[in-house]
């Protein structure tokens, strides 16, 4: 197995997508690409991703391999590679090799192999009929407002808005964006859609986009949301719990 890529920081930044939620994980290594799908310990939320074979400049894969990983190692790891430098990814005796190189200079290091369990095989299947498509960038300065006043916030669709209302014992926080502004590029929904969730999780999934990102924000009542973007030619997934309110 050989598998790099260009510039080293793309991987440590796709590869970020994923820590922020799961400490280990298990990387699928196959003909297409790199999969990883897992749940977080709290079993609230769910990352799946991919990085396919495109985004690397070598994929060389003989055999599909399964490799268990603490993410948050590996992400460390990646975190020393520089601007200019190439990623290689190989194994060796029951250990990821990651090599730096660029020039005549090169770096390794060898990150154990750990066990996990065999993990989850597909996506939840459900149908989302609502989404929006907003900026990384507007979802993180309105995270940022609502955490001024509560833990949770609630979103909601209608046919030509997307808000996000926060209430708490510090105030209210309401923002609405439309349809076809800078922040918000498409609104779809038929019937309108509305749940509420925890603040932080959906921080720690948009965490690793940068501002000009879009995500997609799919939504249905009281119903898990999914939240996809892409970053450095991965594709990444999310899946989050609602809080079920009784009022």
């Amino acid at each position: 197995m050989k598998l790099v890529v260009q510039e080293a920081p793309a991987l440590k930044s796709a590869i970020d997508s994923i820590v922020s939620l799961v400490e280990e994980g298990q990387f699928e290594v196959k003909a297409d690409g790199l999969h990883l799908r897992a749940m977080d310990p709290s079993q609230i939320s769910m990352v799946s991703f991919h990085m396919p074979k495109s985004a690397f400049v070598e994929y060389n894969v003989p055999e599909e391999r399964k490799i268990g990983l603490d993410i948050g190692q590996l992400s460390n790891v990646l975190a020393r590679g520089k601007k200019g430098e190439k990623a290689e990814l190989s194994l060796e005796d029951g250990r990821l090799v990651v090599k730096f190189f660029a020039d005549k200079r090169k770096r390794t290091f060898k990150i154990p192999l750990i066990e996990i369990g065999e993990g989850l095989s597909r996506e939840p299947k459900m149908e989302y009929t609502s989404h929006a498509k907003v900026t990384a960038e507007a979802l993180k300065e309105t995270l940022k407002d609502a955490k001024l006043v509560s833990s949770h916030v609630k979103l909601l669709l209608d046919k030509n808005t997307f808000l996000i209302e926060v209430r708490g014992e510090n105030g209210d926080v309401k923002e609405e964006f439309e349809a076809g502004g800078g922040e918000v590029s498409e609104i779809v929904t038929e019937k309108g859609a509305r749940a509420t969730f925890p603040l932080q999780y959906l921080e720690d999934m948009i965490k690793a986009t940068s501002g000009s990102s879009i995500v997609t924000v799919n939504l249905e009542t009281d119903r898990p949301m999914k939240l996809q973007y892409e970053i450095e030619g991965a594709q990444v997934t999310y899946y989050l719990a609602p809080r079920i309110e009784t009022d």
